[in-house]
Formats: structure tokens, C-alpha cells, sequence
């Protein structure tokens, strides 16, 4: 923008002189990134960076002014400006997700750029000044996402399964957005009536500069760039799943100066990053959601140069090369080299087992209780299946909106679920509970409108548009299955009851030594949380098994030289 055409600030325009969003650097500090970056002049009104671009560089202001904007397709809304002494960007700078606004000079400008790998860097060798950057970039990213700016648009039907897919991989991969259903959303409907787009094309995502029509979980994250590009890299270490235990093995393998690469199949978090609340995990009195659990671990590993690629699967293993290394073909025909491997692919909850569960899912039946369902059920009856703590945050999450909130266990929850979340359900008075029975039959036409228990006595029909089934774990080994040894509950096998399992010596190269504690029927692949047998269920115990497994892959590598 230029002083001639300056653009028009919103209502909430955000103070550039707001001292927790906008510190100025000191002189020392400049002077520390001046060192390693490069120098850039613009003119007024040049493009500076633009809203949805990778890998944006980190800025500082040496002199001028630059403008912030959020770009929609329905016009700009410039809501801050960067000056003198401060620096440009939010997390997604750190990280090198898209930026979610627009950098436009104001005035004459000149400043500082650096690669986010060196920003990786400066944080790494400068803790007060990467304290700060880090700091504030997490504040900026509340602020942004508070008040609506750059957020993408998602529309929709609620009751479309396409649509349930891609709102489920855009929250859990927190990539900004707002979801608007068709059905309750008159803005949106006039909104995709004035860009000619029909409810045959929805669901429909709508961009800064381009909409996603008919909009499916792979074209979307092709389009925002969540799968890394690694084809024929190799790294020290490659983790399948990321969930705690991969996210905190790729913390310690990186931070110890390991070069780390995270497959996930859909989104980092695991079962964990679904929880409306986790309130027994140390440290956090008040607890966390499962979001912020994730969106901390993720940039912890990012600082670290962790490489995260969501929305990816390991489909293959091989066996070692003549140098130790092991080839791993990703689904979409990617191959990367791993000198270690960790399978921390986790476990799904297992399908329900009811009539007409298959035909209802993304229609009323879900695998995970997210804020976005929560607030759909409001005023609604929804029933939640299952007696473990997933369970219970879920019923108190939902008890909150819904007008009641069945929950169907086939035990007494004092033998499954944490004694804090027992109490809290026993007295929410929109809870009712149905021990000793199951979930036997679900009922609708287009969508979910009644279901079927079964328990003492007879069956029971309740009306519910929403069953929420969190039953049990099921590992998540088909990348694995045949390579390493499993139980006969399908968990890998792992340190003594690997040496035991009938398939470790036709598995294990060697014999100078046994696996390690965490070390599979394969030398060199390892397994930890969920998918593990003898895992405990809690994610602190998922990331112990992390940090202990990047120690085992220390003295793995250790040996294997000596």
C-alpha cells in the first residue's frame, strides 16, 4: 500500500506498539540476526509476501513500515502494521506452513530476511532472543485465530461424510479455519452463490486466492502442502506416527542432533490431539486441550529441524542395505532412507460394533469428540460408547452443548475410567448412564436419528443424532504387519518378548547381541506407545517411551559401531 492509497483499517485493528505482540528488538539483537541475513529494500505498495506462501522468510524492520492484510474473496481487511525494531510472522513462519496474511510495504522499507532453517538455528544457539521469537510468535497465532483473521472457510453439510473428512483433517492438523454448515449458514450460501458454486460442488474450501470444489481429505492436503516432498532423502532417524510417542522421539532424536523425519497418516496428535481435555498429565494443574498438546509438541520438533509430513503413510520396510540403512516407500511412492526406525503408529479405536454402523459414518457416528462436533449438537440428545478417560472427556465436552448426553458402558466406570472424571459425570445432571450395555443398532435415513442398546433385559431405543464410540484400542500395524514380530493381538513385540517371538531368528541380523528393551524382532526398528504390547494407555507414558527410545537408538548405533 501506498500513503497515496492507504487501505482501510478494521475496527479491531491491532496496536503496533502492543508490547506483547509487537517487542522491540534491542540493538544486540539486530545485530545478532543482521549477522546472518540477508538485506532487502522495497518500495511503497511492493508485495513483501503473500498470504497462503511456504516457507516465508523470518523479517525484521529495519526502517519502515509494513502492512499486515488479510485477503478474502470478498475483499482486503488490514488489521497491523510491522515497524522499526520489530519482526514479521507467526508461527507458520517458524514452521513453514502458509502464512495466513499478506505483507505489503507501506512506506520505503528496509529489512532483515533469514530461512526459516536459519531462524531454526538462531533459536537454537541464542535461547533469550528464540525465547522471545517463539514467544511471541504462539501470541500472535491466539490473537490471529481470536479474531478471525486468515482463516480459510470450510462449507458444507453437516451430514456429508466428505465434509466430516476434511473438517476433521484441517482441525487436527490446526490449520486455521471455520467451518459453516449449509443447512444453518445463510452468509455462506449467498457467499457461494455469488462465486456460481451449487450444494452438488460443496464440501466446499475456500481459499485467499482459490477455491477447493468438491473438496477430498488428498486434494486438500496436496493443496495446502501438508505432505513433505522427502523422495530420496535420507535421515538418522524416520518415525511412523505422530502422536506423542513419535512427536517426543522426534523431539529428543533432533534436539540430541539426529536428522528426524515424522510419517503421519492423517494428523500429529494421535488419539491424544482429539481430547477436549487432558487434566492428569504432570505439570498441568489446569490441564490442556489435545490441540494445544499438539501444537506445542509440533513446533518444539520444528525448532529442532524436525521434518512432519501429515496426510502420509509408510506403506513398506526393507531390509538393511550393506551400508545399515533401511529404504521406506511412503503411499505416495516417495522413498526415504532411515539409519533407525521407530513405529509409533499408535492405535485406532475400534469400529463399533452395531448394525448400520458402516452406512452412518460421518453421519452421526464418530470416532473422536471434537469442539466443532460439540457445538453441533447443541440443544440435541447424543449418546458417547465407551468407559475409558478418551470416554469421559468426551461426555463432559459434549454435556456442555447437548441437551442430553447417554452414556453406554458395559462395566462400572470406576473400573475403567479415572476416579476425577467419574465424579463429574455421576453429577452432571444432562448425563444419564447405561452400565452393563452396549450399543447394538443404529437407525435413520440420511442421517442418524435413533439408537438401539442392548443390556438386561431388553433392548432399548433412544433418540440420538450423534454417537460418539470410543471403545478400545486397535493397533495400527498394516506398515509393519510381516515385517516385525506381533501378538496375537496384533501390538508389536518388543526386547524380551521379542527374542521369544517364533519369527525372531528368521528377523534378527546378529548374534552379538539381543533387542534392546524397545527394539523389535528387527535390529534397528523400534516401537513405542500405543502400538507397543504392554504400552500403558496414558500419554505420559507414551512420551517416556519416546525419550527412552531415542537413548536405546544412542546405544544401538553405539554397538553397532564398536
Amino acid at each position: 500500500m501506498s500513503a497515496d492509497n492507504p487501505p482501510a483499517a478494521v475496527n479491531d485493528f491491532l496496536d503496533p506498539d502492543d508490547p506483547t505482540l509487537f517487542p522491540r528488538l534491542t540493538k544486540l539483537q539486530v545485530e545478532q540476526v543482521a549477522g546472518i541475513a540477508e538485506r532487502i529494500s522495497l518500495a511503497a505498495g511492493e508485495v513483501l509476501f503473500e498470504q497462503d506462501q511456504r516457507d516465508t522468510p523470518f523479517y525484521v524492520v529495519r526502517s519502515g513500515s509494513v502492512d499486515i492484510l488479510d485477503r478474502r474473496p470478498e475483499g482486503e481487511r488490514y488489521f497491523t502494521q510491522c515497524r522499526e525494531g520489530t519482526f514479521i510472522g507467526d508461527v507458520a513462519v517458524f514452521t513453514g506452513e502458509p502464512t495466513i496474511a499478506a505483507g505489503v510495504a507501506a512506506e520505503p522499507t528496509s529489512l532483515l530476511a533469514m530461512s526459516p532453517g536459519a531462524l531454526r538455528s538462531l533459536v537454537g544457539r541464542s535461547p533469550e532472543l528464540g525465547d522471545l521469537i517463539l514467544r511471541t510468535m504462539v501470541a500472535r497465532r491466539e490473537w490471529l485465530q481470536g479474531h478471525g483473521y486468515g482463516q480459510q472457510r470450510l462449507v458444507g453439510s453437516r451430514w456429508s461424510s466428505d465434509a466430516f473428512a476434511v473438517r476433521e483433517l484441517l482441525q487436527r492438523n490446526l490449520v486455521p479455519f471455520t467451518w459453516h454448515d449449509l443447512e444453518t449458514d445463510d452468509e455462506s450460501r449467498t457467499l457461494l452463490a455469488g462465486l456460481g458454486i451449487g450444494a452438488a460442488d460443496c464440501p466446499v474450501l475456500i481459499r485467499s486466492d482459490s477455491v477447493v470444489r468438491r473438496a477430498t481429505v488428498e486434494g486438500v492436503a496436496d493443496e495446502l502442502g501438508l505432505r513433505a516432498h522427502v523422495d530420496g532423502e535420507t535421515f538418522d532417524v524416520v518415525v511412523l506416527g505422530g502422536g506423542p510417542a513419535g512427536l517426543a522421539s522426534a523431539v529428543y532424536a533432533s534436539s540430541e542432533g539426529l536428522t528426524t523425519l515424522v510419517v503421519e497418516r492423517f494428523a500429529p496428535g494421535g488419539q491424544a490431539g482429539t481430547s477436549a481435555r487432558i487434566e492428569n498429565y504432570l505439570g498441568f494443574p489446569t490441564g490442556l486441550s489435545g490441540a494445544e498438546l499438539t501444537r506445542g509438541a509440533t513446533l518444539q520438533a520444528r525448532k529442532f529441524g524436525v521434518v512432519i509430513s501429515s496426510a502420509h503413510e509408510g506403506i513398506r520396510v526393507s531390509e538393511t542395505d550393506a551400508g545399515g540403512w533401511r529404504t521406506l516407500t511412503l503411499a505416495d511412492g516417495q522413498n526415504v532412507r532411515g539409519r533407525s526406525v521407530v513405529v509409533a503408529s499408535g492405535a485406532d479405536y475400534r469400529r463399533l460394533p452395531a448394525g448400520n454402523a458402516e452406512r452412518f459414518e460421518g453421519l452421526g457416528l464418530y470416532y473422536a469428540a471434537t469442539h466443532i462436533e460439540a457445538l453441533q449438537t447443541a440443544g440435541e440428545d447424543v449418546m458417547v460408547a465407551g468407559g475409558g478417560n478418551s470416554a469421559g472427556q468426551a461426555v463432559m465436552n459434549l454435556s456442555g452443548h447437548a441437551r442430553k448426553v447417554h452414556l453406554v458402558v458395559r462395566r462400572p466406570l470406576d473400573l475403567t475410567m479415572s476416579r476425577y472424571l467419574v465424579d463429574r459425570i455421576e453429577t452432571t445432571p444432562n448425563v444419564v448412564i447405561w452400565s452393563g450395555c452396549e450399543v447394538h443398532a443404529l437407525h435413520g435415513g440420511d442421517k442418524l436419528e435413533a439408537v438401539t442398546i442392548s443390556g438386561p433385559g431388553r433392548h432399548r431405543r433412544i433418540d440420538a443424532t450423534a454417537v460418539f464410540a470410543m471403545i478400545g484400542a486397535s493397533p495400527r500395524t498394516d506398515c509393519v504387519a510381516g515385517f516385525v514380530g506381533l501378538d496375537d493381538k496384533g501390538f508389536i513385540v518388543t526386547g524380551d518378548d521379542a527374542r521369544r517371538h517364533h519369527d525372531f531368528s528368521q528377523h534378527w541380523d546378529g548374534a552379538d547381541r539381543y533387542p534392546l528393551l524397545l527394539e523389535t524382532t528387527r535390529r534397528g526398528v523400534f516401537a513405542a506407545g500405543d502400538v507397543r504390547r504392554g504400552s500403558t494407555k496414558r500419554v505420559a507414558s507414551a512420551v517416556g517411551d519416546g525419550a527412552l527410545v531415542v537413548r536405546l537408538i544412542h546405544e544401538s548405533l553405539d554397538r553397532g559401531r564398536g
